[in-house]
């Protein structure tokens, strides 16, 4: 194929993705003739089982060709998946990487094969696969689901492998492919590298679906998480559905089935997207006898670091069912510190644990926590997690606690075997202690980071809490937002405490083990002036979680003005005059109201409880003990 001719094809291309006048589209018909007929006489090559036609690795591979149109560049230096460079590009709206080759055949199971890295901040980068066949511009197909993880991530590589055969109609021969903007934005750079086109070395097994459990027994309005397995495709999505349709209970497309009113045998069904005939049925038995009533928790975390605030012989124990007192921290070799961040940590923690029992309270030593991964991941492993259990039990016994909350803070996916195992190997060692463990807030634009994973733990757990605070910051394309809004999120402020307890729910953990988080502090900001506007740097966050506690913001509040969000349910105060350093122009934080509307949509919708970080930095009075945000959520919670 001659330069014109390449020229021709990848500038009808772009004509045709950017939407070109009738004119333009004529022109590009024309172009497309000259393409079909040069390339109708050549005969395609076809792979050789086991073989890739290599597009790009360090640079361009025969017999491909680069005619992109989007600004890039074929020798970037970092960050780079193999070899010495990937390719980088600024995509604005429907801009594309177009590589060309002579007529190319894809035998069923061929893959376009590539290596894609979101930059600093392309999780919502919207790109859509497109092929050549003949100079003539196919519809595609969007990357991201054929993703590792099922979508395109910031500072990550992730693997993609899209089937030829949704991008090319059968037994034709593709000439050109695309990776093309789809979202009519412009993007933030991103890095490709390692693209070709593979053919497996054997054909592709048939698709399979798997369902689990394949039965279940459920009461009225009970709820069951299933989950499906699709095998013989890289596209595993599946489709939820309730055969007898909604008087047989409904679905979400997490796999949460919730049963009708009516007693009767149902089936769920999951349904392959990549071969929609091929699909696996479970059967659900609906029994009239209701579930057992259950109460709501209060687990307070009292931490160290601030025993002034709120001393331990003030702690209101009528507004709690639970304390978790903090911290006892893992070392890589499996022994653990007991000093509970505090010169005299242990006699404070000894005092807390008498307290609550004296008041028929449950007491748990709050592990780990932020800055701890180290120390878990070394303690937690085959070599030291008998060793580390042990220690963790005789840290119970030696300061009278009935039991533990794991604060394993993050869980990478590596983690996940050695956290199963270590909550499993404490659920045996000692069958009745208390096991809790705080869970991080979802993003809604993103429910799928609701990982059901988890669920694996719910059977060794007494709770699972999310840490519904500080979920906001001066992210790209996020407006200013509430550190603990209820409701209300949208997808410029996508979170909220009803969407991340209800994406954890989706995920497989019942309700009645799903608690959220209240948190006693502010989030304070400069240079914007409330919720609803953009962010401008990282400098307009100037404090929250020790450096505003309720009653600091009590005390600048006097000059400021207070306001309350309906569709958020969030309070906050805004100042005229900045305070604090001169600069504060509002604050977010959890007010008694605030507090009460949660306690009520905790009660409506069947969830287990809250957690509270921290209840020292709810006390106004150290001397009296005066604590009105606990009195709140004693009221809201423990009616």
């Amino acid at each position: 194929m001659n330069r014109l001719v390449a020229w021709l094809v990848s500038w009808m291309a772009m004509a045709l993705a950017t939407g070109g006048s009738a004119a333009l589209a004529a022109q590009a018909e024309a172009g497309a003739s000259i393409q079909g007929s040069e390339t109708e006489e050549q005969a395609p090559t076809e792979l050789e089982p086991g073989t890739t036609s290599w597009i790009y690795r360090d640079a361009m591979e025969a017999p491909w060709q680069d005619y992109s149109w989007a600004p890039h560049s074929l020798t970037n230096t970092t960050p780079v998946a193999a070899g010495r460079y990937s390719i980088s590009t600024t995509m604005r709206a429907r801009e594309a990487l177009y590589f060309n080759t002579s007529p190319l055949a894809a035998p069923p199971g061929t893959m376009f094969t590539l290596r894609v890295h979101g930059g600093t901040s392309g999780d919502n980068a919207v790109l859509l696969v497109r092929a050549v066949v003949n100079g003539t511009l196919m519809p595609g197909t969007e990357l991201g689901p054929y993703c590792t993880g099922g979508r395109i991530r910031a500072n990550t590589w992730v693997t993609c492998d899209v089937p030829i055969s949704v991008l090319v109609p059968q037994e034709r021969a593709l000439t050109g492919l695309l990776i093309q903007e789809g979202g009519g934005l412009s993007l933030p750079t991103l890095y490709f590298d390692e693209l070709g086109v593979r053919r497996p070395s054997t054909p592709p097994p048939p698709v399979e679906v798997a369902i689990a459990p394949t039965s279940v027994t459920l009461p009225v309005s009970g709820t069951q998480a299933f989950t499906a397995t699709v095998t013989g495709s890289s596209n595993t999505a599946v489709t939820w559905s309730v055969q007898e349709g909604a008087a047989g209970g409904t679905i979400t497309q997490g796999g949460l089935y919730t049963a009708p009113a009516s007693a009767g045998t149902y089936h769920v069904v999951a349904t392959s997207q990549a071969a929609p005939t091929k699909s696996a049925v479970a059967t659900v038995t609906v029994q009239s006898t209701p579930p057992p009533p259950g109460g709501k928790w209060v687990s307070g975390y009292y931490t160290g670091w601030n025993a002034d605030l709120y001393p331990p012989e003030k702690v209101d124990f009528s507004a709690l069912t639970h304390i978790l007192v903090g911290r006892v921290t893992p070392n890589p070799d499996g022994t653990v510190n007991t000093q509970f961040d505090n010169s005299n940590g242990p006699a404070i923690a000894r005092t807390l644990a008498t307290r609550a029992h004296a008041a028929g309270r449950k007491a748990l030593i709050m592990v780990g926590g932020a800055g701890e991964h180290h120390g878990w991941v070394g303690a937690a492993s085959n070599a030291n997690r008998a060793r580390f259990v042990q220690n963790l039990l005789n840290a119970m016994d030696t300061f009278g606690y009935d039991g533990l909350d794991i604060d394993w803070e993050p869980v990478e996916p590596a983690d996940k075997p050695s956290l199963l195992a270590l909550i499993q190997a404490l659920r045996a060692a000692r069958p009745q202690m208390l096991l809790t463990m705080p869970i991080g807030w979802v993003n809604s634009n993103f429910p799928e980071d609701a990982d059901p994973w988890f669920a694996n733990l719910v059977p060794y757990l007494d709770q699972m809490n999310v840490m519904t605070y500080e979920m906001t910051g001066p992210w790209g394309g996020w407006l200013s937002w509430y550190t603990s809004a209820l409701t209300g999120e949208s997808g410029y402020h996508p979170t909220s405490v009803s969407a991340s307890l209800h994406a954890w729910a989706n995920a497989g953990i019942p309700k009645t083990k799903l608690g959220m988080g209240i948190p006693f502090y502010g989030m304070a900001w400069r240079n914007i002036t409330g919720p609803y506007q953009p962010y401008t740097h990282w400098s307009d966050y100037v404090g929250s979680d020790n450096s505003f506690p309720y009653s600091k913001i009590l005390q600048l509040s006097a000059t400021g003005v207070h306001h309350w969000d309906a569709a958020a349910q969030a309070s906050y105060v805004t100042f005229d005059v900045p305070v604090e350093d001169g600069t504060v122009r509002w604050i977010s934080y959890d007010s008694p109201q605030a507090i009460a509307a949660k306690g009520a949509f905790a009660h409506d919708n069947g969830f287990g409880g809250t957690i509270i970080w921290t209840i020292n930095q709810g006390c106004t009075d150290p001397a009296t003990g005066a604590n009105p945000l606990l009195d709140a959520v004693k009221d809201a919670f423990l009616p």
